[in-house]
C-alpha cells in the first residue's frame, strides 16, 4: 500500500493535472480581462501588462542563453508570426471583455479547425477525406454559434474569429521555425516582440489604475504566463491527442465564471454549435493520433 501510494504519476496523468491548472488560469486572466474592459481600461493596456509579466520571468533565461536566444535565421518569418501573435490576442481580448465568456471561448475553439486548414494550405500536409468532412462540419458549428440568419453583425464574435485564424496561423509558422529555432527562443521572442508591439498603442490608451484595478492587471498578468506554462509543460508531459482535449474544459470553467461573476447564462445555438466544433476537433485529434500510431517504426525486437 505504501509503495503503491508513493508511486509517482504517469506521463498522462501529470498532464492532465497541468491542464486543469492551465484551464483554471486560463478562466481567471479572462474574467480579469472583462472586469476591466468594464472598467473601461483599453485591451492594450491589459496586452501590454500580460507581456510585460512575461518577460520579466523569462528574463533569467534571456541572461543565461544570452544573445543566442535571438538568433534567428528567418528574420521575416518570425516577425510574421510575432506580429500574427500580437495582434490575435488583442482581438481575442477584445472579445473576451465585450461579450459572454462562454461564448468567446466557444468560438476560440474554431482555431483547432484553422490549424488544420492552413497546415493544407501553407505546409501542404495531406488531410484526408474524414478529416476534410470533419473540418466542414466544425465550420458548420461555427455558422450556428454565430447565427447568420438572424443578420446581426457581431464585431467582438468577428473578433475572436479573426483571432483564431491569427492564432492558428502563429501555431502552423511555430511548427515551421521549431525546426531551426528553441522553443525558449520561441517564447522571448513571442513576449519580448508583443509587449514592444503594445507599448504605444498601451501608452496611447493609458489609465492610471487604482489600487484594485493594479491588483487585477497583476493577477491578469501572472495568471496568463501560469496558463501558459502550465499548458506548454502539459503538452509535453503525455500523449498529445488525449491532453489537447483536455484543453476543452475551459469551456465548462468559462460558462460556470461568466454565470457567476456577471451573471451570463449560455443560450441553446451556443451550446449546440459548441458542442459540434468541440466534435468535429475531438475526432480530428483522434484521427491525426491514429495516423501518426500507424507511421510509427515498429518498437525494435
Amino acid at each position: 500500500m505504501t509503495a503503491t501510494a508513493r508511486a509517482p504519476l504517469s506521463g498522462n496523468m501529470r498532464g492532465v493535472l497541468w491542464m486543469l491548472v492551465s484551464a483554471v488560469c486560463f478562466t481567471v486572466m479572462a474574467v480579469c480581462i472583462k472586469l476591466l474592459a468594464l472598467k473601461d481600461y483599453s485591451e492594450s493596456q491589459m496586452l501590454f501588462f500580460r507581456c510585460a509579466a512575461g518577460v520579466i520571468l523569462l528574463a533569467p533565461a534571456m541572461i543565461r542563453g544570452g544573445w543566442g536566444v535571438w538568433a534567428t535565421s528567418r528574420p521575416w518569418v518570425m516577425a510574421r508570426r510575432c506580429i500574427g501573435s500580437a495582434i490575435g490576442v488583442l482581438l481575442a481580448f477584445y472579445a473576451f471583455g465585450n461579450m459572454p465568456l462562454a461564448s468567446a471561448q466557444s468560438l476560440s475553439f474554431a482555431r483547432s479547425l484553422f490549424v488544420v486548414l492552413l497546415a493544407m494550405l501553407l505546409l501542404g500536409e495531406t488531410v484526408g477525406k474524414w478529416r476534410q468532412g470533419a473540418l466542414i462540419v466544425g465550420f458548420i458549428g461555427v455558422m450556428v454559434m454565430l447565427r447568420p440568419t438572424e443578420m446581426v453583425f457581431n464585431l467582438p464574435a468577428l473578433a475572436i474569429l479573426t483571432s483564431a485564424l491569427l492564432m492558428a496561423y502563429t501555431v502552423v509558422t511555430v511548427k515551421d521555425l521549431s525546426r531551426d529555432h528553441t522553443t525558449i527562443s520561441l517564447v522571448i521572442w513571442m513576449n519580448a516582440a508583443t509587449t514592444v508591439l503594445a507599448l504605444p498603442l498601451a501608452f496611447l490608451a493609458w489609465r492610471t489604475p487604482t489600487l484594485i484595478d493594479a491588483g487585477l492587471f497583476t493577477l491578469l498578468a501572472v495568471s496568463g504566463v501560469i496558463a501558459q506554462t502550465a499548458f506548454t509543460t502539459g503538452l509535453a508531459a503525455g500523449e498529445a491527442s488525449l491532453l489537447a482535449m483536455m484543453d476543452y474544459v475551459r469551456l465548462p470553467l468559462a460558462a460556470l465564471a461568466g454565470l457567476i461573476v456577471f451573471h451570463e447564462v449560455l443560450d441553446f445555438w451556443t451550446i449546440v454549435g459548441a458542442a459540434i466544433v468541440i466534435g468535429s476537433t475531438i475526432f480530428i485529434t483522434m484521427r491525426e493520433a491514429h495516423i501518426n500510431k500507424k507511421r510509427a517504426p515498429p518498437p525494435p525486437n
